[in-house]
């Protein structure tokens, strides 16, 4: 397992975002037993155009809540829909795009339902 480097400024934030979901885990937790899953679901992310049109500042603070909250959180699903919430509801964080944060994170909440 190699050490992953989050890049600065990614030409593809989306492509960016999709892979720090994938690796961020492997990173953090020393394992890579998460990444099948997580490929798979970063796949569905991308076909669902949930990262798109985002910058790289809010496509990486989703995908690390996202990648966290799938490893950690036994209520993952209804944790990153309750995130989504948040974002509407002014969670303190400076998005560039408050509803595209939404928009991601409720993609990312309903793919994992499904």
């Amino acid at each position: 397992m190699t050490t992953y480097t989050v890049p600065d400024s990614p030409a593809d934030p989306c492509a960016a975002a999709l892979e720090l979901l994938v690796r961020f885990p492997e990173t953090i937790l020393h394992t890579d037993a998460f990444r099948p899953v997580l490929q798979d679901y970063a796949g569905a992310l991308d076909a669902e155009g949930a990262f798109t049109g985002l910058s790289w500042s809010d496509a990486k603070n989703i995908a690390a809540a996202v990648a966290f909250d799938i490893t950690q959180r036994d209520d993952a699903q209804e944790f990153i829909a309750q995130r989504a919430r948040n974002v509407l509801g002014g969670d303190g964080m400076m998005w560039d795009d408050q509803q595209g944060a939404y928009r991601a994170l409720n993609i990312a909440a309903t793919v994992l339902g499904l």
